[in-house]
């Protein structure tokens, strides 16, 4: 699709809470009883990087970024970043229900549907729910929203769409950061299958008591024969809970993490695409934990009741936590990432005015001050896809938007950084009905 056209403070604050209970899903009835660290090889021969990832609503791929975020699907090249509709028609105005380049979702509102092309094809998943009301009076109100999602292909202009699998369950978000990652032809996002509330009114008192139950998974979707599996399913838990549907990669490895309010614990998973297995590698047994990334066997992660240090753990049987470097200042929380074995941490900014900027000081594994790197801009980071940093700026009207720059030019982003575009991609879709 490339040679069609010619010439062609802290983000992560924004993330969806979920109300959901985990109960009699405690950390000791399911840590493994082997040591997961002495199943990981540090040196993997199989190890294949992310294929793709999605964020805030555009699906970042090795030669080109889909964006689904709207009404119709858009595409642009790496460089430069211009976007377009997938629709190869010259004479149409792209309006039309019979575009190509038209998503399937009926509520624009309601942004579920997300796009990605593979092989040479166009994946869309499309997600709706039906309602079903259990009861329905004066004292009580029951309803269960039910969620599936069909899995269409197309080519890659969107045409010729024909449906190729539909099973129970959907992504929660798909403008949430790190919303999914495709590894080894495997797409790996998550969100509920079936979302239930009770109502009881107290007709003397005026007061209510409202009741949630939530089913909910970690889906694995094989774009090779449209196999699906589910991990961590978890059905009908009463909330209140936390759950984050956040994916991420590492090493060719998947992990993910839920948080259990009712026992204040977090659990991390590990998936390996080529193996085809899933573990619970770490338990964590008091507080609500943040999980900023691994290196080897090392996870690294900040505890949200502090929010300014941060805190190493190995992977291993009775590992013992170590602090690497904590903030100092009553404006400052913990804003990290993982890059090429090294941590970034933002040690200093200024967010306003003209002379916003940010300092990030660069440690090792083990928290030994390596450099530090400056930027005339105030930077915070999303990910990485292939040799290419994502990441967040703000602008000159203090809006956010999403850049890329090459991992080479780490230190340069201000003056290298190739623009992608507003943080709600959405914008870019700018045809009016």
């Amino acid at each position: 699709m490339g040679n069609r056209k010619a010439g062609k403070q802290r983000i992560y604050f924004v993330t969806l809470l979920l109300i959901l209970s985990f109960t009699g899903a405690g950390c000791g009835d399911s840590r493994k009883a082997h040591d997961p660290a002495q199943a990981f090889q540090e040196e993997r021969a199989e190890t294949v990087a992310k294929a793709g990832a999605l964020g805030y609503g555009y699906f970042f791929e090795k030669d080109r970024v889909l964006l689904s975020a709207g009404e119709r699907i858009l595409y642009s090249d790496w460089e430069p970043v211009d976007f377009d509709y997938i629709c190869m028609d010259p004479a149409c105005r792209h309006l039309s229900e019979s575009c190509s380049a038209r998503t399937l979702q009926e509520d624009a509102g309601t942004i579920k549907d997300f796009s990605l092309l593979y092989q040479d094809r166009l994946i869309i998943l499309h997600e709706y729910s039906q309602s079903v009301l259990y009861e329905d009076s004066e004292e009580v109100w029951d309803i269960s929203s039910v969620y599936q999602t069909d899995v269409y292909e197309a080519d890659p202009d969107g045409s010729n769409r024909r449906k190729v699998a539909a099973f129970s369950g959907s992504i929660e978000f798909p403008a949430l950061p790190r919303a999914a990652v495709l590894a080894e032809g495997k797409l790996y996002f998550g969100g509920p299958t079936e979302v239930r509330e009770r109502v009881e009114l107290d007709l003397q008192s005026g007061g209510q008591k409202i009741t949630t139950w939530v089913s909910a998974a970690v889906y694995c979707l094989d774009l090779n024969d449209y196999t699906i599996e589910t991990f961590m399913l978890m059905e009908d838990k009463e909330g209140p809970s936390v759950y984050l549907y956040q994916i991420y990669e590492y090493d060719g490895m998947i992990y993910w993490m839920i948080r259990f309010s009712q026992d204040d614990s977090s659990v991390l998973y590990r998936s390996d695409p080529v193996e085809g297995t899933c573990e619970e590698i770490l338990c964590f047994d008091s507080g609500a934990v943040m999980f900023e990334g691994v290196i080897g066997n090392t996870v690294y992660y900040w505890y949200e009741n502090s929010g300014k240090t941060l805190y190493a753990r190995d992977i291993a049987a009775g590992a013992e936590e170590r602090e690497i470097m904590t903030v100092t200042g009553e404006s400052k929380v913990m804003i990290s990432f993982v890059l090429d074995e090294q941590l970034l941490i933002m040690t200093d900014f200024l967010l306003k005015g003209e002379d916003r900027m940010a300092e990030y000081t660069v440690f090792d594994s083990e928290g030994k001050a390596l450099d530090t790197i400056r930027y005339d801009d105030y930077i915070t980071f999303l990910d990485v896809v292939g040799d290419r940093i994502l990441y967040f700026k703000l602008n000159a009207d203090s809006e956010w938007e999403v850049w890329w720059a090459d991992k080479e030019d780490l230190r340069d982003l201000s003056q290298k950084g190739v623009r992608i575009g507003p943080l709600n991609g959405a914008k870019l879709d700018t045809l009016k009905e």
